[in-house]
This record gives structure tokens, C-alpha cells and sequence, in this order.
């Protein structure tokens, strides 16, 4: 199944949560913020809301500096 991620697209192979896709694209235990299909879904459904095919996902990241 293929989704749009920060604009890139990606193959994933099925139905995956938020949590898990976090931990495979590195942000595992970082604090970011989710949109799903430009709804930002709660921290405490990441575990429960699934990315399906052609879902659009971005991902919001604080960076220090300036």
C-alpha cells in the first residue's frame, strides 16, 4: 500500500498504527505532532488510528535554533 509521508510518498505493507510508524521512520519517544488526511489526531490515539493505502501524513517535529 503506498501513503504520502511529509509529501514523500512510501510503501508500507499494511494497515499500520501512528505509534508504529513513528517508531520506524526514527521518532520514537520524541514529541511530534500528527496529522492524518490534515486532521491532527491526539497523542493518545496514536496507538489505535491506522495509516491505510493512500492516506496522507505529516509530521510535525519542535527544532531547536533559529
Amino acid at each position: 500500500m503506498q501513503v504520502r509521508i511529509n509529501g514523500q510518498f512510501r510503501q508500507l505493507n499494511g494497515p499500520t498504527s501512528i505509534e508504529t510508524l513513528l517508531e520506524e521512520l526514527g521518532y520514537r519517544n520524541r514529541f511530534v505532532a500528527v496529522a492524518l488526511n490534515q486532521q491532527c489526531i491526539p497523542k493518545q490515539q496514536f496507538q489505535d488510528k491506522l495509516v491505510k493505502d493512500q492516506d496522507e501524513v505529516e509530521i510535525l517535529a519542535p527544532m531547536a535554533g533559529g
